[in-house]
């Protein structure tokens, strides 16, 4: 099973920062398909990659932890049951898409991001 984790800490004064993470999931090929309070849960659509391999769809999970000073942290987790033989992997690419489309987002400020 591939994993890929980062942690992203934003200046998000926004008070709609779960419909904007939404919204950035969509951007990226994956449907929400649940959102709470402080997480969201997406999946890669189906057709992005082949029927053969639906091991690869990829599953993105985000933690929203809110402090007082408006800052947020969030906890991207992707992955997908695809074992990653490759260095480069179609889970890694996916992760690397959604890092990109968190950390240059106009609506909030990135202030630190750590990926592993």
């Amino acid at each position: 099973m591939s994993r890929y984790t980062g942690w992203f800490v934003l200046d998000a004064k926004a008070r709609n920062l779960l419909p904007m993470l939404a919204e950035t999931l969509r951007g990226c090929d994956l449907n929400v398909v649940y959102r709470s309070e402080d997480y969201l849960m997406a999946r890669e659509v189906p057709g992005a990659v082949p029927l053969s391999r639906f091991s690869r769809l990829v599953t993105a999970e985000i933690l929203v932890e809110r402090y007082p000073n408006q800052q947020v942290r969030l906890q991207v987790v992707a992955k997908n049951e695809e074992l990653p033989l490759h260095q480069r992997n179609h889970c890694q690419q996916m992760f690397e898409k959604i890092s990109a489309a968190i950390s240059n987002n106009q609506n909030w400020e990135l202030l630190n991001l750590v990926a592993s």
